[in-house]
């Protein structure tokens, strides 16, 4: 798994978005998502070897114009935890690879998101963990506030 972060452009959106009425951290909404704690949400995608088995959780994310140019989402724990955003239709080819090692092979622990356009733009992912985890979420751009936030990712207590 790189280290190098996942930089996205515009063409690798869903579009521009108006605001979900979610709570938006340094200009990103979809980091806190009521039932992220559920573990429904946590679907398995492979192992890795050794066996450690690693599950995503899917979060639409979307930028804010006041975050321009773009805004940068880091988890910074735990360090297993791993970011993978992509175009809608490199997210569907990822995941119909053979025991999830697309996934796990395009993650990191840093995307850059940028902003294209007045609304919100939104970008298709999610969180890879390898087990229910509180992860933290450092959210920076040049023009917002930067912000810290933790969610659990399936049954985790926070």
């Amino acid at each position: 798994m790189s280290s190098a972060p996942l930089s996205l452009s515009c063409s690798d959106s869903v579009g521009q978005q108006g605001q979900d009425h979610e709570t938006v951290i340094g200009g990103v909404e979809g980091l806190v998502l009521p039932g992220s704690d559920d573990p429904a949400g946590l679907y398995p995608i492979g192992t890795v070897g050794g066996g450690q088995r690693y599950f995503i959780y899917k979060a639409f994310l979307a930028v804010s114009a006041s975050a321009a140019p773009f805004a940068t989402v880091s988890i910074t724990r735990p360090a297993s935890a791993r970011l993978v955003y992509a175009s809608p239709s490199r997210m569907g080819a990822l995941f119909s690879t053979r025991s999830g090692q697309g996934l796990l092979g395009a993650s990191r622990s840093k995307v850059r998101l940028p902003v294209c356009g007045p609304r919100f733009t939104g970008f298709t992912g999610g969180v890879i963990v390898a087990g229910p985890s509180c992860v933290t979420f450092d959210v920076a751009s040049p023009a917002a506030r930067a912000a810290t936030v933790t969610v659990p990712i399936g049954p985790a207590a926070c």
